[in-house]
């Protein structure tokens, strides 16, 4: 019976395609990182975040480096199907986005940054009104825990709805910022449970990871991303062979 390939199958086939890759995967994975830190940190290092004049600014700075990352997500895409695929890869392919259209990446990544930013609203409202109105602590914990899970929620389905995105863009060069995401949303159709298990599977490694002073996510990271390639060409493969 045709079928989608289970979370288990996805990280077992990434296990075996990342043998002998670790050497690039690990440092290309900390040159965005420490590119990333070091220009966030010049940017915020002199913000004083107690007033609300520093916390918008560190906001607003907080929105542009994540478009900023947009870019280096096309690259990071890019490096990790060539890993799937069996291509060659090297560090600097993190900078691909950097010469691909990056126009094209930071528009994907704005679009799904404001539609989450939308489910977020309730949680801004209530914190710009509890800074002028008084409330007891209680009624306070229970309604920004509240409009939190809301945006949280909200934030996790528009991200599972687009996540295969950057995927699309190197797949169909053609196709506008907008296509890409209008077909990844058709692509994610019926798929979103099976997404967000194969990352939720990822958890107890993150969390073993953290107990490592952070140096097992160096692995584990390139793991998941690995499988979540590995994802998007399963889920592409299924549909090619079911609209024949």
């Amino acid at each position: 019976m045709d079928r989608h390939a289970s979370s288990a199958e996805l990280k077992a086939k990434a296990k075996g395609q990342m043998l002998g890759k670790y050497g690039t995967l690990v440092p290309a994975f900390l040159v965005v990182e420490v590119i990333m830190t070091m220009i966030n940190f010049m940017a915020t290092f002199s913000l004083n975040t107690r007033t609300m004049t520093g916390l918008t600014v560190q906001f607003v700075i907080e929105c542009l480096l994540q478009l900023l990352m947009g870019i280096f997500l096309a690259g990071q895409t890019y490096m990790y199907l060539n890993v799937c695929c069996g291509g060659n890869i090297k560090i600097s392919d993190v900078f691909y986005g950097f010469g691909n259209h990056p126009d094209k990446a930071i528009l994907i990544q704005l679009f799904q940054l404001l539609l989450c930013l939308v489910f977020f609203v309730p949680l801004f409202i209530c914190m710009a009104i509890f800074s002028f109105v008084d409330v007891s602590v209680s009624v306070m914990i229970l309604v920004f825990s509240i409009t939190f899970v809301i945006g949280l929620v909200g934030g996790t389905i528009i991200s599972l709805q687009y996540s295969q995105s950057f995927y699309v863009c190197l797949d169909f060069p053609e196709f506008s910022a907008i296509e890409c995401l209008r077909y990844s949303r058709k692509i994610m159709k019926g798929s979103k449970g099976r997404r967000f298990y194969l990352a939720v599977s990822f958890i107890p490694l993150y969390l073993l990871g953290l107990l490592t002073c952070g140096i097992g996510l160096l692995f584990v990271i390139p793991y998941a991303n690995t499988a979540s390639a590995n994802f998007y060409l399963e889920l592409m493969s299924y549909r090619n062979r079911h609209n024949q």
